[in-house]
């Protein structure tokens, strides 16, 4: 193989490699233009992280994934802001999932299908969610995935059409 032929197929290659590692989906088309990605980082510091696991167990943790010891208040109605992650194996996040009350979203059952929808919620509404591919070892460390979360929605919030400039050519 030529050199010519390794330089038009190196950045190809890397395109690929880059992409294949990402497998989270933003859902980003309910983020309002009030959403910025400062007013929720801000936010998500005193915030609790709502963590459905898949048996059925339920852990409440902070911002850096240890345990919550703020108030509960408004979390079982869905009156509260707060991030809302469940694990399982499910298509995306549902429309429905910031509001109460607050079902767990329906997915199928497959070690190879597990994944987790999150979605911070400004008391019934979604602000951004995402779907995400998720090995049982990496959710296990509640400090490590809680700040992916985290990162996660944050970028969404910073990627969408509701936080584009003003066009500059009307």
């Amino acid at each position: 193989m030529s050199r010519r032929n390794l330089c038009r197929l190196g950045p190809m290659i890397l395109i690929t490699a880059l992409s294949a590692g990402c497998a989270a989906h933003l859902q980003t088309k309910t983020v309002q233009t009030s959403d910025t990605y400062d007013l929720w980082a801000s936010r998500m510091q005193s915030m609790p992280f709502v963590i459905h696991q898949q048996d059925g167990q339920v852990a409440l943790v902070d911002v850096h994934g240890d345990p919550w010891h703020g108030s509960t208040d408004g979390l079982q109605d869905g009156t509260a802001q707060r991030v809302e992650v469940y694990e399982g194996a499910f298509a995306a996040p549902p429309a429905t999932m910031c509001k109460a009350p607050m079902a767990p979203p329906r997915g199928g059952n497959g070690a190879s299908n597990d994944n987790v929808v999150a979605a911070i919620c400004d008391r019934g509404r979604t602000v951004v969610s995402f779907s995400d591919k998720i090995r049982p070892r990496v959710i296990g460390s509640k400090t490590e995935y809680v700040s992916r979360v985290r990162h996660l929605l944050l970028e969404g919030i910073w990627e969408s059409v509701a936080q584009e400039p003003e066009p500059l050519h009307t």
